[in-house]
């Protein structure tokens, strides 16, 4: 009967010692390093004068905002002249699904250019 028990105190022990090594020798662990700083030439531009630059973007979103607007335009007119040809007996055809479809597309475009 004593075997057993000496075997599993020993097993125990051995046990209790390999985890108390294997804790003293594990490797603190601390704060990472901080990542290098971020280097500002990078991504920039060469333009010497931001102004510029600013400038040119505002008058690019100007152009995509009218762009945008006068396809919108189009597109509506193009509808409306399909609807008013439509009798109230109809059904609405595909084509006129797949058109409000565009319009809501370019209205959705339109408020984004706007809120930038």
């Amino acid at each position: 009967m004593k075997t057993p028990r000496r075997q599993f105190v020993h097993s125990a022990v051995s046990a209790a010692l390999c985890g108390v090594l294997a804790a003293q020798e594990a490797p603190k662990r601390g704060m990472p390093a901080p990542p290098p700083p971020a280097d500002p030439e990078q991504g920039a531009p060469n333009n010497s004068n931001p102004t510029i630059s600013k400038r040119a973007i505002l008058q690019q979103h100007e152009k995509e905002f009218r762009d945008s607007l006068t396809a919108l335009s189009e597109r509506v007119s193009e509808l409306k002249q399909e609807v008013e040809q439509l009798h109230s007996t109809d059904i609405f055809s595909v084509k006129i699904y797949k058109q409000t479809s565009e319009i809501e597309h370019l209205a959705k475009q339109l408020k984004t250019l706007a809120k930038s």
